[in-house]
Parts: structure tokens; C-alpha cells; sequence
């Protein structure tokens, strides 16, 4: 699994269980649903590569006009 991922993963773990803590401190359930979670890793992931892709092409292309 790529590095990136398995951060991004761990983070939302994290998150997902402080906000079941803070649910049981304030009696109403405010935590992510496991669809949800599994949104939020997809969209931050694809957020990553495509700025990824970007910096990567104008590196290529500073190389191909230089």
C-alpha cells in the first residue's frame, strides 16, 4: 500500500475515534459514518495524487522547454 495512503488512513482513524469520544462526552452522535470515513480517504487521496501529477508534469515540462 502506498505511504501516502496509509497515512491518510491513520489519520481518519484517529479522527473517527476522537469524534466517537467527543459523542460520548456530549450525548449526541456527531462521529462519521464507516461511508463516511472511507469519502473522506478517497477524496483526500485523490486530492494528493492530482496535485502530485501537476507538480510532476511542470517539472517535465520546464525540463522539455529549458
Amino acid at each position: 500500500m502506498d505511504k501516502k495512503l496509509q497515512e491518510i488512513i491513520e489519520i481518519q482513524k484517529e479522527r473517527q475515534l476522537a469524534m466517537q469520544v467527543l459523542s460520548e462526552q456530549l450525548g449526541i452522535d456527531i462521529s462519521f459514518s464507516d461511508e463516511e470515513v472511507k469519502k473522506l480517504i478517497e477524496e483526500e487521496y485523490t486530492n494528493y495524487l492530482q496535485k502530485k501529477i501537476v507538480k510532476e508534469v511542470k517539472e517535465w515540462t520546464k525540463l522539455a522547454f529549458s
